[in-house]
Order: structure tokens, then C-alpha cells, then sequence
């Protein structure tokens, strides 16, 4: 199994996540400006990781009572009237706070100007809105039909495929669902839970490696409900409307709800799905008998959106070259998504890999799918993390070298209006104590990795790590000559402690000779292209302890 050979630690439940995330959004929502956070605390803002309330409508005939849960604990409440209308989605509307810009001045007419390097929204003060987790309203139908007349139009899967054979769809190499040959598969498999679009075993074209075909999540399960899982997702690949169950697979209600809110979270290449689905259950034994699944788009949309998908990935994966590593690759990815996406929270589809990597624009939930998608099609693991980083997010564990780091293209996404080309790394590679430091982690039932590697932290990995002064400055002076082979816009490094950072930013952005100004100074004539050395832009995280320059050529 991919992730078994790491040491593990335990969190709690998938549905408990659901449940403490929405808590954790309720929360916040209640406290709005009252929240207070510790002074050089991570305040870049970022969205919420679900997109909508997922409503579950039961249409059996018989009177069921309404569930709503919204937090970690579901309250049932009797009621003998169908209601009216469905259960509305309610939002919540928060006004994101912008840092203000400060300059100092160096000596005589040259300026040191501190530019905040926050995420976009933050900078240009977006007002966004942030949906509560899914959850789950099972109101009675308004079906007048028996139950015994539901019944027998229920067919078991069994039945449904045993005189005809299954033309299904493999997967290419770079990961889209493409059309194939017909391949016949027998009933009992189908039944089973076998399909091959999503057995493990494909290989990327592109590293040799074994394409990963499920989420992190899917192999905590245990076999019965990797079944039940495996037959949802091959069915909503093919936009079937109707799923139906045998009654000798015994789905209950819970079994069916957990698994597809684990899908709607987990299953990035599932972007059309609805929040919404409908189940019959069989009165005699309480069992799901069939459930219809709801798209957002139609069966047409989604192929030619799927189609866009495969034009875009296979762009991306086509950079990627023999001599490439797994902190290489993961880079590409990191960098490429951050330049091409604007964090928007007006995005059109902002909570999925469409709209980050077609419409390029999106939320923390489209960078942290888009990324794990990627890596999934060239046999890299990944993984989705949700927590609370000042409010509820979204990002990344990968597996880099043998090792499992944490990685948040969201945080590392600038504000890039004097530099354009700019890529943070300040969350590229860390381990679970740093990640701890600057956010919460939500807390699961079942067991992930944990993300103890250091080797391919960015920082220190390129040698970017100043334990004092005199390293600072030389580190400064070298990334300049070197970012002005090319023009690049951004030198950046990490102090080792706060006792360095804090004398670093003193010095640095101080009027004496020896701030950036003095040391920018005396290496421009060595530069290959002339940069600006009046007026510089710097950016300086207490939190992450790292210390930017923004240069600006002169031709």
C-alpha cells in the first residue's frame, strides 16, 4: 500500500471533520472583528475548504424523521409535515483586513519602502464569502406512491448487468478519462466493486511511476466501504443519475452519507458534482435500496471541461524532464499554479481544479486540489489537510525523497504588483512542529503520515539560511548578482532564529550604511543588468523569520 511505510499518528474521523470544520466556521463567523490573534501571527486570509450545504433528500415513501447536522453533533427532531422548501444555504460574509504599507527612510534621499507581502485578497481588501461545511437535511418525500411499488422498481446491480456486458472507460497516462474499446466485465466484478478505472497499476508516461488513482483518505477505509466508495466514484465518472444497491450490500444511511462527503472532499477530478444527492431505502430493512446523484453541469459540459482539464495538465506534466526529482517536480507545480491562478473570490468556480487550472482563477480549496490532482498523475503522494489558519482552510502534505513535508500554495501566493514573477516559499517543506506554529491542524479518526523531513525545506535546501548578520548580508549580495542574470525580481532568505531576524531587519532597514541600500550599492556594478539602488522594496515576517527584497531594473 502507498502509505504504509511511515510512521503514523492519529486523527479523528472524516465526519468529524465535516462536523468540526463547520464549528470551526460558526465560530469564527460568531466572533468576527472580536478575534484577536497574537501580534506577528500568519494573517494572510484564505477560503474555506467546502463550497456549499450539501442537502440529502430521502424519497422513500415512508415518513422519515428530519436530520440536520451542523456541528460536530447531529440533533434529529421529529416532524410529521413534509416542509415546504429546502433547507437554505447560509453564508457568511467577512470583510478581509489589508496591512497598511510603511516606509523608512535610509540616509539622505534614498528610501526603504516595507511592502506587505500578503495574499491577494488581503492586499486589495476582498470581501468574501465564506459557505458552512455541508450538512445534511433528510426531509420526508412528497412521493404518494407504496412502498411495495418502490420496491419493485428497485433492481438490484446484479440484476441490472447480468444480460448485457460493460463498456467502460480506461484512464490515459496523464490521468482524463478518455473513450476506449469496449471491455467487457462480468456482473459479479461490477457487483464487487471492481472497475478498472480505478485500479491501481497505471504508469505515468512521464516519471515511470504508478499513478496514484485514490485519495490518502480512501485507503483508511476498510474493504466493505472501499467498495461502496469505488462504486460511487466509477459511477459518478460515467454522470450516471441512478445508483442502485443490492440488498445484500447492507448500506445504511451513515455508510452512504460519510463516504460521499468523503468524495465530495477528497475526489478532486469529481468538480461537477452535486452537494445534493437523493436515496430510497428499503422499509423492511432500513437498508439504501438506490440514490440519485446530482452534476452542475451537464454530461456534455463535463466532457468538454474535462477536455480542458487534459489540454492543461498535459502542459504542465510536459515540463517536467528525466532528470527531475520528486523536489523538482513538486516545485514546478508549487510555482506554476501560484504564478498562473489569482486567488479570487469571485471566481466563477473557485473550489475545484477547473477553475485553477483552466479559468486560472480560485480559492485555497482549487490550489490544494490542483496540486494534489497533479501529483496524484506522476505516482507523487499527496495529500489534503484542512485546519484553521486564522480561519478555516485548505493545503497540502506531500511526499518528497522519502519523507512527508507541508505545503501551502495559497500562503505562498504574493501580492505581485512590483513583482510579478514573485513565488513565495516561506510554506514550502514544512514539518508538522513548524506547521503547528502558524495554524491548527482539524483532528481525524483514522491515521496520516507525519511530516517530520527537513532536507527539502525550500529554505534550506538552497543554502538561504542566515545565522547571523555577516551571513545575511552575503547571502543578500549573492542572490542579487545572481537574480540579475535573468531579471528576476525577488531575493529571499530565512533567519535561523528570531534573535538573527530581529537583527537582521534592524540593520537591513536602518538608515546606517549598512542597510540593503549600502549593501546593494557596493555589488551593482558587478551586476549583469542594472537594478535600482534609491528606492528599494523589502518585506520582512516575524512569523516565518523571512526577509525579501524587490528589485527594479533600470533597462
Amino acid at each position: 500500500m502507498i502509505y504504509g511505510e511511515q510512521k503514523m499518528k492519529k486523527y479523528k474521523s472524516f465526519a468529524f471533520r465535516a462536523a468540526a470544520f463547520a464549528a470551526a466556521l460558526l465560530y469564527l463567523s460568531a466572533c468576527g472583528n472580536e478575534i484577536e490573534y497574537p501580534e506577528g501571527a500568519d494573517t494572510l486570509p484564505t477560503y474555506s475548504a467546502t463550497g456549499t450545504v450539501m442537502t440529502v433528500y430521502d424519497t422513500s415513501e415512508h415518513t422519515t424523521p428530519e436530520i440536520t447536522t451542523t456541528s460536530a453533533q447531529t440533533t434529529v427532531s421529529e416532524e410529521t409535515t413534509v416542509p415546504k422548501s429546502e433547507t437554505e444555504t447560509e453564508t457568511t460574509t467577512e470583510t478581509v483586513p489589508s496591512e497598511s504599507e510603511t516606509a523608512s527612510s535610509a540616509s539622505q534621499s534614498l528610501s526603504l519602502e516595507d511592502v506587505p507581502e500578503v495574499g491577494i485578497s488581503e492586499y486589495y481588501e476582498k470581501t468574501q464569502t465564506t459557505p458552512p461545511q455541508p450538512a445534511v437535511t433528510a426531509a420526508p418525500s412528497q412521493t404518494t406512491a407504496s412502498v411495495s411499488a418502490v420496491t419493485s422498481e428497485t433492481v438490484s446491480l446484479s440484476e441490472s448487468v447480468s444480460s448485457e456486458s460493460v463498456t467502460i472507460s480506461e484512464v490515459s497516462s496523464e490521468g482524463a478519462v478518455t473513450a476506449s474499446s469496449e471491455t467487457e466485465v462480468s456482473a459479479a466484478d461490477v457487483s464487487s466493486g471492481l472497475n478498472i478505472k480505478l485500479t491501481d497499476g497505471r504508469t505515468s508516461k512521464y516519471t515511470g511511476r504508478k499513478i496514484i488513482s485514490h485519495p490518502y483518505s480512501y485507503y483508511t477505509l476498510d474493504s466493505k466501504h472501499q467498495k461502496l466508495y469505488d462504486k460511487l466514484v466509477s459511477a459518478m465518472l460515467d454522470c450516471d443519475d441512478k445508483i442502485l444497491f443490492d440488498k445484500d450490500e447492507q448500506v445504511t444511511f451513515e455508510e452512504l452519507f460519510d463516504t460521499y462527503q468523503l468524495i465530495y472532499n477528497d475526489e478532486n477530478r469529481l468538480f461537477y458534482i452535486s452537494p445534493t444527492i437523493e436515496y430510497v431505502t428499503d422499509a423492511s430493512t432500513g437498508y439504501i435500496r438506490s440514490m440519485k446523484v446530482g452534476y452542475t453541469f451537464s454530461k456534455e459540459k463535463i466532457k468538454t471541461m474535462q477536455a480542458e482539464i487534459d489540454e492543461e495538465t498535459d502542459k504542465i506534466l510536459s515540463m517536467i524532464t528525466s532528470d527531475m526529482s520528486d523536489y523538482d517536480i513538486v516545485k514546478l507545480f508549487h510555482d506554476y499554479i501560484i504564478v498562473n491562478c489569482k486567488y479570487n473570490s469571485d471566481a466563477a468556480n473557485p473550489n475545484s481544479i477547473y477553475g485553477t487550472l483552466v479559468e486560472k482563477n480560485a480559492l485555497c480549496q482549487g490550489y490544494s486540489q490542483s496540486f494534489t490532482y497533479l501529483c496524484s498523475l506522476v505516482g507523487i503522494d499527496s495529500f489534503i489537510v484542512l485546519g484553521v489558519a486564522n480561519e478555516p482552510h485548505m493545503w497540502n502534505v506531500v511526499k518528497m525523497g522519502g519523507d512527508y513535508y507541508h505545503i501551502d500554495l495559497t500562503w505562498d501566493d504574493p501580492d505581485r504588483p512590483k513583482s510579478p514573477d514573485s513565488v513565495r516559499y516561506d510554506y514550502f517543506g514544512l514539518t508538522d512542529d513548524r506547521i503547528r506554529e502558524l495554524r491548527q491542524f482539524d483532528e481525524y479518526d483514522y491515521e496520516i503520515p507525519e511530516a517530520k523531513g527537513t532536507k527539502y525545506q525550500y529554505y534550506y535546501y538552497n543554502n538561504l539560511v542566515a545565522g547571523s548578520v555577516s551571513e545575511a548580508k552575503a547571502l543578500i549580495s549573492s542572490e542579487a548578482l545572481k537574480a540579475a542574470e535573468t531579471k528576476a525580481s525577488t531575493i529571499q532568505i530565512l533567519c535561523a532564529d528570531d534573535k538573527v531576524f530581529k537583527e537582521v531587519t534592524d540593520i537591513f532597514f536602518g538608515n546606517s550604511s549598512d542597510n540593503v541600500i549600502g549593501i546593494l550599492g557596493s555589488i551593482k556594478d558587478k551586476a549583469k543588468n542594472r537594478f535600482n539602488t534609491e528606492s528599494i522594496y523589502h518585506n520582512s515576517n516575524s512569523s516565518t523569520r523571512t526577509v525579501k527584497i524587490f528589485l527594479e531594473y533600470l533597462d
